[in-house]
């Protein structure tokens, strides 16, 4: 049964891929009358505010992660330094199906400076579900007010909804993560033990995450600027929240290594798809080349400095073995 269920996971990933490929190869071929038409001239000073953007969100993220781990350590607290080179050289694994593989590295660096396993995993998947909620709120709120075709009637109250949720949970923070927390131990078969949140570790954290979506969102609008489309204020709402939407989509399509070609399909019918011309097929395409290349670059940077944390590792452990 193991055996099996190695080898569905794999040919589902790339069954996923494959529809993403083909319908973009098959919107292209529908639409390239239009998209050889468009001249596109690149802007480098866009081009390269939506790539900073882009490194910026990604720092933030790290930052969120950053007083996470901080806050359950009760020895010396690790610097933000040493967080890049831990969380972002884990995140180069996200382009692997499966997701997990990140949180498998980050088990096993963690681990010498007294850090529990259900620690690591609690501490990733209170920072996934803060962005996740964060990003679909900043989205839908941008839908409503963009030239969206979504009617208000579907996108406020999903709006409204998500608010009030967000609300409860800091609120009543122990009843709602735990029943995450429940959920998450049944479909994944661990157990993973359930720790309070302090109410202001809570809000700090939407704040950086908000911050964080909001930065990452802007980069969309930069894009349009480079490939030289000029939306007007409603239609870059839209195009925001096609970005933060999509991102949340694409992530959850587990199966799928970095959302590939989900995140890129659900911007496009997001942006209407042909009916808004060449933008809706260019712009997830530069979208993603735009990410995955600040990806490496906080990757190569977070690999650099890995080092130097292994090594602060190394002498944690030295330390704790010496000691009577």
């Amino acid at each position: 049964m193991s055996r099996l269920r190695a080898a569905v996971k794999p040919a589902l990933s790339l069954l996923i891929v494959a529809c993403a490929v083909f319908f973009f190869a098959k919107a292209f071929k529908d639409n390239w009358a239009a998209v050889s038409a468009r001249s596109f001239s690149i802007n480098g000073p866009y081009l390269s505010a939506a790539f900073v953007a882009v490194v910026l969100a990604l720092l933030l993220t790290t930052y969120a992660w950053h007083i996470s781990i901080n806050s359950f350590l009760t020895s010396a607290k690790i610097s933000f330094r040493q967080s890049v080179a831990a969380f972002n050289s884990s995140s180069l694994t996200k382009y692997i199906p499966g997701k997990v593989w990140s949180y498998a590295l980050q088990l096993y660096w963690l681990a010498d400076l007294g850090l529990s396993k259900s620690v690591v995993v609690y501490v990733n998947l209170l920072n996934l579900l803060v962005s996740m909620l964060t990003a679909l709120i900043v989205g839908l709120g941008c839908l409503v007010f963009s030239s969206t075709k979504l009617p208000l009637l579907a996108s406020l109250p999903a709006l409204s909804g998500l608010l009030l949720f967000d609300i409860a949970w800091m609120k009543f923070d122990s009843a709602l993560l735990g029943v995450v927390v429940s959920a998450v131990n049944k479909v994944t078969k661990r157990n993973i033990a359930f720790l309070g949140v302090p109410s202001h570790l809570l809000v700090r954290l939407h704040l950086v995450h908000g911050l964080a979506n909001g930065v990452s969102a802007s980069s969309a609008y930069f894009l349009c600027r480079a490939i030289d489309y000029h939306p007007e204020p409603r239609a870059a709402l839209l195009y925001v929240a096609a970005t933060l939407v999509s991102d949340v989509i694409g992530f959850l399509a587990f199966l799928v290594p970095g959302g590939l070609g989900v995140r890129e399909s659900v911007q496009y019918m997001m942006l209407g798809g042909s009916s808004m011309g060449p933008l809706a097929l260019v712009l997830p395409c530069v979208s993603r080349v735009v990410s995955m290349v600040a990806d490496l670059v906080v990757g190569a940077v977070a690999l650099k400095l890995l080092r130097g944390f292994l090594r602060r590792i190394q002498s944690h452990k030295q330390s704790a073995t010496s000691e009577p």
